[in-house]
């Protein structure tokens, strides 16, 4: 049996990334600290935690974190259900694309906030990466590409974000107007959201089987890569919805109005039934549905 305030302190450091803010969080000693984390690993006889900057739990202590967390979900729902006037509401961490937090995973959230006075700890990363912050056990649920399910966890398909071509007019003038779009899209420059973002040059490698040779800008936010495209730096990549309807307004251009790129998402979350989180898992299943669309067979 692991002794609970260890495995709370396990949390609060992966959680803040080191021993003297988990210190300040748990209203400890960075001493007190990290004598709960020796003593756990003593226990587990295993190194739980990189003491890098920010700290990160090892693969052995993300088993131990998860179990923490769900604790945590548990006691949490007891606290709720008790009327605990001093509870801050359970803590919900989860991993989400920067796309679906933009034109959909709030719908799902937000009032799950306000029904069950939860706290939201929203990790915004690739919808390719997400599934290893369940994996290292940061989160209790991830929206994902990934089909095969992390252990400990349930997988539920959600639809797919359908994605177009878009650029502004001179970008399209310049270097689309009158050429086989297969040639022009490995040439022309074109904006990635970030190093992660692989949807530009999926998209070209599938209509030309070529690598992109153009130049990449990156914008790594969601207001200043749209507004790049906008503003003419180079061409990418527009969910449905918004593509369609900045083309019928004339402020883009679709690029290839008979294609488009289907990226399929799931909904991983931890097996375990509580209120809350079974609550988290039907807003997340209805929201996406409203919005995505079945995957391309």
């Amino acid at each position: 049996m692991y002794d609970r305030d260890q495995l709370a302190t396990l949390s609060a450091v992966v959680e803040e990334g080191g021993f003297d803010a988990a210190a300040a969080r748990l209203s400890i000693t960075p001493s007190a600290v990290s004598q709960r984390i020796k003593a756990l690993e003593r226990q587990a006889r295993r190194i739980l935690v990189r003491r890098t900057r920010p700290c990160v739990a090892t693969e052995e202590g993300a088993a131990l974190l998860r179990l923490a967390r769900q604790i945590a979900v548990l006691e949490g729902e007891v606290e709720a259900d008790f009327g605990s006037a001093d509870t801050a509401g359970t803590h919900l961490p989860i991993a989400v694309n920067a796309d679906s937090v933009t034109h959909w995973f709030l719908s799902a959230v937000v009032p799950l906030a306000a029904r069950h006075g939860v706290r939201l700890d929203l990790h915004v990363d690739d919808e390719q990466y997400t599934a290893a912050l369940l994996r290292e056990g940061s989160v209790v649920g991830a929206v994902t590409t990934s089909s095969a399910p992390v252990q400990g966890c349930a997988v539920r398909p959600l639809g797919a974000t359908r994605y177009r071509p878009v650029a502004a007019r001179p970008v399209y003038d310049r270097w689309f107007a009158g050429r086989d779009p297969a040639e022009a899209f490995p040439l022309a420059p074109r904006v990635d959201f970030g190093s992660k973002d692989v949807l530009q040059t999926r998209f070209v490698r599938g209509l030309t089987h070529r690598p992109c040779t153009g130049p990449a800008h990156r914008v790594p936010a969601a207001d200043g890569y749209h507004e790049a495209i906008r503003a003419g730096l180079g061409w990418g990549m527009f969910t449905d919805g918004p593509a369609r309807e900045a083309a019928a307004a004339g402020r883009l251009v679709l690029l290839d109005a008979d294609r488009h790129l289907d990226v399929p998402l799931y909904w991983q979350h931890w097996k375990l039934s509580t209120t809350v989180l079974d609550a988290l898992t039907e807003s997340v299943c209805a929201a996406a549905a409203t919005i995505l669309v079945p995957p391309s067979p």
